[in-house]
């Protein structure tokens, strides 16, 4: 696995998380007591309502209106991955501020993505009809600068496993590299060889760009490469 051994730090202290494309929200009554706001990146649609004092939706079904959920359209650049993620609510009713949260697979096809978000909202009197909101939008892939040691069948190999999965990856060495490249990207993957097999680029490491996008550091280089920049570090294995 490429990814082997990584540690992921953004330098300039930022939260490491892929960049939010806002989507159009459409299709929600005007007089309707939330308001719906979305975003999203490849892997992630994010849902922000903000419901009325007084009016709930429902987490769950318990007996009263539809539960929250949302729906890819069929043909859209994606599909979703797994169960849509909301709180639980108190008796299986969210209020006030909720975000939901549902995983996403980009299609190879491309495209845009396209989901309904439907729900029923009611207050302790009365539920209104149920409501179905367009979220549309174009989701470019994320992009990668992989940072190697060489250009060569390792790299080339990283690239494909990345492309592959929907990424739109750049290709530069730790010698090259500069905060202009590394800034015009989402996140930066500094790759790491072997230990021996990394002989004149660990200087390279050690000077590496105080970048403000969020570097995946990986193995031994990955390592130098943080704590030269003077940051704690956290490891682990995917």
């Amino acid at each position: 696995n490429p990814l082997a051994g990584v540690h992921a730090v953004g330098l300039d202290g930022s939260e490491c998380l892929p960049a939010q494309r806002p989507l159009g929200v459409s299709g929600l009554e005007e007089d309707a007591p939330l308001t719906v706001s979305a975003s999203a990146d490849a892997t992630r649609l994010l849902v922000d309502l903000r419901i009325e004092a007084g009016w709930h939706v429902y987490a769950r079904d318990v007996g009263g209106g539809d539960p929250v959920r949302i729906t890819v359209v069929k043909g859209s650049g994606f599909e979703a991955k797994g169960e849509l993620q909301m709180p639980e609510g108190v008796d299986g009713k969210l209020t006030g501020s909720v975000r939901l949260v549902q995983p996403l697979v980009r299609q190879a096809k491309g495209g845009p993505l396209r989901a309904t978000l439907s729900f029923t909202i009611c207050d302790p009197l009365q539920c209104l009809p149920p409501m179905d909101v367009s979220l549309r939008g174009p989701i470019e892939p994320l992009r990668i600068l992989l940072v190697v040691g060489v250009r060569d069948e390792h790299a080339a190999r990283i690239e494909a496993f990345l492309r592959k999965r929907g990424f739109a990856p750049s290709v530069t060495t730790y010698a090259e590299v500069d905060i202009k490249s590394c800034d015009a990207h989402d996140v930066v993957l500094a790759d790491s060889k072997l230990f021996r097999e990394n002989r004149g680029v660990r200087k390279h490491a050690l000077e590496f760009p105080k970048t403000k996008s969020p570097i995946v550091a990986v193995g031994f280089l990955g390592t130098e490469l943080i704590e030269a920049q003077g940051l704690a570090m956290t490891s682990g294995y995917i």
